[in-house]
């Protein structure tokens, strides 16, 4: 998938663009066009067009399947990505019994890997198409004990503070998380 991010409403010549751009790389599947006027360090705007495709690609990460919309945000090494969620999964020691809060989720890959081994996954995304993705590919992958919220990890934290998590997986942007959800996460697993 390609997304394009234009800060006009308008992609003049968007459909030769899009011929040569499937002919230079045949394995394109979609193309989106994004719109994004803000002067902002913000990429994504809220606005898309599909401009060839489905808008979405259907892909396969540790086993399991994926539906990933434009906007929403995938590791695209797989071969990297699997090894690293393996390697944390293996670091977690997980219980069969255990309650995991999988905060920054996106479309759920990393709750979802584990589902399997645990009794319940907590899902906590802010962008609400990768929350929409994430409850989709719940569903496409028949998980049952992994429930996701769109809300703000921190807000989430804050809130939730309380409630009994085992394990609290963390993979923010890149401007990191804030003071106040490391505090209430070493509240919480103190």
């Amino acid at each position: 998938m390609v997304v394009i991010v234009c800060n006009d409403q308008v992609f003049q010549g968007s459909k030769n663009f899009c011929q040569k751009l499937i002919q230079a790389c045949p394995s394109v599947q979609s193309i989106v066009m994004n719109i994004n006027s803000r002067n902002t360090s913000i990429v994504l705007g809220n606005k898309g067009r599909v401009l060839y495709g489905k808008g979405f690609i259907v892909d396969k990460l540790c086993g399991l399947t994926y539906k990933i919309s434009s906007s929403s945000f995938y590791q695209i090494n797989h071969e990297q990505c699997e090894k690293l969620y393996y390697k944390a999964i293996d670091l977690l020691n997980l219980k069969e019994n255990d309650v995991v809060l999988d905060t920054y989720c996106g479309i759920g890959t990393i709750g979802m890997t584990i589902a399997h081994q645990v009794a319940k996954v907590i899902g906590v995304e802010l962008n609400s198409q990768a929350y929409r993705d994430a409850i989709n590919n719940a569903k496409m992958n028949h998980l049952s004990n992994i429930h996701f919220y769109n809300e703000d990890a921190t807000q989430y934290m804050q809130k939730h503070v309380h409630d009994s998590i085992n394990c609290i997986i963390m993979d923010p942007p890149r401007s990191g998380s804030t003071p106040e959800f490391i505090q209430s996460a070493c509240y919480r697993m103190s």
